[in-house]
């Protein structure tokens, strides 16, 4: 007997949409700024690493400032995962040091372990970026650099509302302790050569240094 035809149902590809191509935009200049840095993007390459078109890129980024400052959001984005993983995993803790101590160390941590993604947002300059507002095309409404910090100053805050802190502006105080842990990133960062402790015992020790120098006499 003849076998019968059969006829085969065609898949047709799923379109993508708006959102979807914007983040494969945003991934693609990424790659071109872990690798070679801000200066090195371009629309033109950002549009051709991703496979738009330049007009197609130009409907979610209006201008290159904008390109750059969805980058920089994306690069966020991992620390202000450690930092939440490090508040959830500090609740409950009876020290009420505890969540600040946990928040540096993941700071700490995550810039040691993504070194590039550190350099590009905390030791390059970003001409620029700064000027755009949240909310304007193409820029995150609620930007996660932003984010990450206040995460910081609410544990400031926090401490100090406790008591546990001396009493001080929170901003001054969450200002000066990233600075000091952005001195231990960088310097291992770029110094990979000097003999160091172990790493471990610096992180724990700064940590340590950090959330006791502010407390209260």
């Amino acid at each position: 007997m003849p076998r019968k035809a059969t006829t085969r149902r065609v898949v047709k590809p799923r379109r993508r949409s708006a959102e979807d191509r914007r983040r494969q935009v945003v991934a693609a200049a990424k790659r071109i700024v872990l690798r070679e840095g801000f200066e090195a993007l371009t629309m033109r390459r950002g549009a051709r690493l991703a496979g738009v078109s330049a007009a197609a890129l130009y409907l979610y980024f209006p201008d290159r400032l904008s390109l750059m400052a969805a980058v920089a959001d994306e690069l966020f984005h991992g620390l202000l995962a450690a930092f939440r993983e490090a508040l959830a995993r500090a609740e409950g803790d009876p020290d009420p040091r505890a969540r600040l101590h946990a928040v540096m160390t993941a700071y700490l941590d995550w810039g040691l372990s993504h070194p590039d993604e550190y350099r590009v947002i905390f030791m390059t300059p970003i001409t620029g970026v700064a000027g755009h507002r949240a909310g304007e095309p193409g820029v995150p409404a609620a930007p996660t650099g932003q984010a990450t910090f206040h995460a910081l100053q609410d544990e400031v805050a926090r401490l100090i509302a406790l008591g546990v802190f001396r009493e001080a502006e929170p901003q001054v105080v969450a200002e000066a302790i990233w600075a000091a842990g952005h001195g231990l990133v960088s310097l291992l960062i770029t110094k990979p050569d000097f003999p160091w402790s172990p790493r471990e015992t610096l992180i724990g020790t700064v940590a340590d240094a950090i959330c006791r120098g502010f407390s209260a006499p």
